[in-house]
């Protein structure tokens, strides 16, 4: 045991040490995790502190669940990355008290309508990627990316989401559903990570090939690394087919091939800079569109015109 020296004092504290690159920014995403419903700085809650050039944790500011969970981890007296991730993986989603189905989720934020498509304020892509053999049928609410582009050159020419988005993806095999994982932006700007199986109940990752990844762990490597991922990569070329299928983002070859999505693409750059953690190219995508529509003279929603105009178009 290590005297505590962080914001609460007084406590003794575990030795954390993940022995990662970027720790700094895991640290803050797992304990984060634990301080209210919308996370929180782990410092500043006096669940983590400094000793010295290490990292303690304080587990009586723990939630019982997880208190039980890192003190088995911790044996030793201190926690590495591989005991860190099983910790957190078994008491992550009660910590975030996320919703137990699909349905529950679907109650707050009803994405679909009666014939199971995008609902009236979403807007939806389908993609072929490097996360699952699966088709991916990505939904995002309009008003969320509406505001990130208003924002856009406020936020340091980044396309940040409020908080509350969800960017969901259906994932379909042979015409059927098979899961859904849903990303949602947490107030203290980071995301939670859920997965719900076939039958909607709240899983421990994806079953799809061609591998299981767990939720939240191994989501949260890719969106906060740096590594490029096609079709994103190569949009607005089309991707070359991957070792498990194709890869590929499925607009009209009119809207790939247009001058303005290639200046948009560009622009916002969101898969290159990792705006907010995100991979995809949703922004990217709806501007391109209405883009579109404007050059075909279809009429424009007075939001629409109103985020065009906020971005110079």
């Amino acid at each position: 045991m290590v005297l505590w020296v962080g914001c609460s004092g007084g406590t003794d504290g575990i030795i954390v040490d993940l022995d990662k690159a970027n720790e700094d920014v895991l640290l803050a995403f797992y304990f984060g995790s634990y301080v209210g419903p919308g996370g929180g700085d782990p410092f500043e809650a006096g669940l983590l502190g400094r000793q010295g050039s290490a990292v303690a944790l304080n587990m009586d500011a723990l939630p019982p669940p997880a208190r039980d969970a890192f003190a088995s981890a911790a044996e030793d007296g201190r926690i590495d990355w591989d005991e860190a991730k099983a910790a957190f993986q078994a008491t992550y989603a009660e910590a975030r008290a996320v919703p137990a189905s699909l349905s529950d989720f679907q109650s707050t934020m009803p994405y679909l309508d009666a014939s199971g498509r995008a609902a009236d304020g979403w807007y939806s892509v389908e993609i072929d990627g490097v996360m699952t053999s699966a088709r991916r049928r990505i939904y995002v609410a309009k008003d969320a990316l509406r505001q990130a582009l208003r924002d856009f050159d406020a936020n340091g020419e980044q396309v940040i989401y409020p908080v509350g988005t969800a960017l969901i993806g259906e994932h379909w095999l042979d015409g059927e559903r098979v899961e859904v994982t849903i990303k949602q932006k947490r107030a203290d700007g980071f995301w939670d990570f859920l997965v719900y199986d076939a039958a909607g109940v709240l899983a421990d990752g994806t079953t799809t090939p061609p591998r299981d990844l767990a939720a939240p762990t191994q989501c949260v490597g890719c969106h906060l690394g740096t590594k490029l991922y096609e079709p994103e990569k190569s949009f607005p070329a089309e991707a070359p087919d991957g070792p498990h299928g194709p890869r590929a983002i499925y607009i009209d070859a009119a809207l790939r091939d247009a001058d303005a999505t290639r200046a948009v693409t560009e622009r916002f750059a969101e898969h290159r800079t990792r705006s907010d953690s995100v991979l995809g190219l949703y922004a990217t995508l709806f501007v391109a569109d209405l883009l579109a529509d404007r050059r075909a003279g279809r009429p424009l929603d007075a939001e629409d015109e109103a985020t065009l105009a906020a971005l110079g178009y």
